[in-house]
């Protein structure tokens, strides 16, 4: 063992030792009794609860200390060694066969002051004291008689008060508990003092058996302090009743027996007090538990509640009384006061969801299956929020609806972010068609750019090579373009591009299309149109840009020359564009101005 764990182990196995001298050496001297046999042996209590408070490294040292102290105090008023010993040896084994009963008690059964512990603490007391008055009586030779009841009494009584009350006061690490509260304090003072003076009043006469009164009092003091109560209690009565017996005067006396059946007929006194006062102990400690878990419970509910922002309802039909819990109180911005009647719940809703809300309900209890909605409620302060609902119909055992239980969410961040998630979604989207429309639109002329241009000429040549309907293609080019830059310089060549790419956009169907490819170059096509109604359309455009107003430009005249083919079988968008081109610079050669067809 380390230095460490010794500078706690020597202290405290020294500390038990000598309280456990003291108690015994009390004890005697308290009621001298015959064979230096104790009315109680509250040495026993303390042996016992050291071993079950000491870590496993340190019990044969609380061993060593019990064997020590408990050979002090039987020598004493005897002075004979062997004797001594031997009753030693029985103190010793007697806490060591209640530890090992007892260990693990509290783990077990979570409370020293249980049923079911109580019921495995009391037989380990009886069984301890037993064995070890089986032992002290056959070392003096009094067989089962006188020697061995009283010790069994003295022994079981002393760890039956001792052991709970020690166990009490401490955690099961061995440190003393947190302190009690002032009010707590006071309360207990009072009623130990009220036991201690009943009792002191009770021993002090030998007039009247009024023995009945430390009972109500130890009954009393269980029932107000719980298990502190009735360990403290008995052995207040305990030191007082031994205090009397010994002085020869109190209520016992008055039977006019022998100095040992007054103290046997006093232990059983006691144990009549334990029998009753424990169990009740147990009961009481139950109850507190359970309100104390409830109560925590409880608390948990509703800051689990205050997190997540839903309260709970329930809607009792025949009485038609609602009750909130509350987070709903909070939810709709009220006090936790005493909650509307159903009608003015309603009332809380958005005017407009007050309908889905009523139909709501209604299904439910004509379906009696579970419904939830969404709806707004407006606050107290006028705040509008978002609220879910649950809910479900409680039945009697006969199926008839009893009541309706729900749940109340506020999911007003949800809402709002969806519904920004929605717009940003739609902002997103439409930013992306603006992209798209940027990227496949010619920035100067407002008309597709050769990429969109060249996706429509790929899917106008697949669906007529899938279908085998007409399709034909123009390639329209601004005649001397380069003279117009040259001698009036950009500015107008960009207004004349602009004004002949809109000019092409108006004159052509709503089926056709056209985009420029580059320069002053255009593509036209013209989808499910025979030969004889493309050669129709591409003149009217050029027709439509020779006739043009150029005088605000100082032109006298812009024209464009048209080269327009025709799909067949096989042929692909490079060929279709360079049939196209081939009957283009045919419209050149002749002169410019003209539409030319090829194919």
């Amino acid at each position: 063992m380390g230095t460490r764990k010794l500078g706690r182990t020597i202290p405290l196995a020294a500390g038990i030792g000598i309280l456990y001298f003291a108690m015994a050496a009390a004890a005697l001297h308290l009621t001298k009794g015959v064979d230096g046999i104790a009315t109680v042996w509250p040495s026993s209590g303390v042996g016992v609860a050291g071993l079950l408070l000491a870590a496993p490294g340190e019990r044969r040292w609380i061993v060593l200390a019990i064997a020590m102290a408990s050979f002090a105090a039987n020598f004493t008023p005897q002075g004979n060694s062997v004797l001594a010993a031997g009753f030693t040896f029985a103190n010793v084994i007697e806490a060591i066969i209640a530890f090992k009963i007892m260990n693990g008690i509290e783990k077990q059964d979570g409370s020293l002051f249980r049923i079911a512990a109580v019921m495995r603490f009391c037989c380990a007391a009886l069984i301890a004291a037993t064995v070890s008055a089986t032992i002290a009586s056959l070392l003096i030779g009094d067989g089962f008689g006188h020697m061995f009841i009283s010790w069994l009494m003295t022994v079981s009584l002393g760890i039956m008060i001792v052991v709970p009350l020690i166990m009490n006061f401490m955690r099961g690490d061995g440190q003393p508990r947190s302190g009690m509260s002032i009010r707590d304090a006071t309360r207990t003072a009072t009623v130990l003092l009220l036991v201690g003076v009943t009792s002191a009043v009770v021993f002090a006469q030998s007039t009247y058996p009024l023995l009945f009164l430390p009972l109500l009092s130890v009954l009393m003091a269980t029932y107000f302090i719980g298990p502190t109560g009735a360990t403290c209690s008995t052995l207040m009565i305990a030191a007082i009743g031994s205090v009397a017996i010994w002085q020869e005067h109190g209520p016992i006396s008055l039977m006019h027996a022998s100095h040992p059946a007054e103290v046997l007929f006093f232990q059983f006194y006691l144990f009549t007090l334990l029998a009753s006062a424990l169990p009740l102990a147990a009961l009481v400690n139950t109850r507190d538990r359970s309100f104390s878990e409830v109560e925590r419970g409880k608390r948990w509910l509703e800051m689990s509640e205050s997190i997540a922002k839903v309260g709970h309802w329930r809607l009792e039909l025949l009485e038609r009384r609602l009750f909130w819990s509350s987070e709903v109180y909070r939810i709709h911005g009220l006090p936790p006061e005493r909650p509307p009647s159903l009608d003015n719940a309603i009332e809380f809703y958005h005017p407009e969801d007050r309908v889905l809300v009523d139909n709501a309900l209604t299904r439910s209890l004509d379906t009696l299956q579970p419904v939830d909605f969404e709806a707004r409620i407006v606050r107290a302060d006028g705040a509008i929020r978002y609220v879910y609902s649950c809910s479900e119909v409680e039945l009697r055992d006969d199926g008839k609806p009893v009541a309706i239980f729900g749940i109340f969410q506020d999911v007003t961040n949800r809402v709002l972010a969806a519904m920004e998630l929605t717009h940003a979604r739609t902002r997103a989207e439409a930013m992306a068609d603006q992209a798209m429309q940027l990227a496949e639109t010619d920035p100067l002329t407002g008309i597709a750019n050769r990429r969109k241009a060249m996706i429509v000429l790929d899917a106008a040549v697949d669906q007529a090579a899938a279908h085998g309907t007409p399709l034909a293609v123009a390639s329209l080019d601004i005649d001397r373009f380069k003279q117009i830059n040259d001698r009036l310089g950009h500015a107008v060549g960009d207004q004349v591009l602009r004004r002949v790419a809109q000019t092409c956009a108006v004159t052509l169907r709503g089926s056709d299309f056209v985009g420029r490819v580059g320069g002053e170059e255009f593509v036209v096509i013209l989808p499910a149109t025979s030969t004889e109604m493309a050669f129709a359309v591409a003149e009217r455009v050029r027709r439509s840009v020779e006739q043009l107003d150029w005088a605000p430009l100082d032109l006298q005249r812009v024209t464009v020359s048209i080269g327009l083919t025709n799909h067949v079988a096989g042929m692909d968008r490079e060929g279709l564009l360079a049939e196209a081109d081939r009957a283009l610079y045919q419209a050149k050669n002749e002169g410019r101005n003209r539409l030319r067809q090829v194919g």
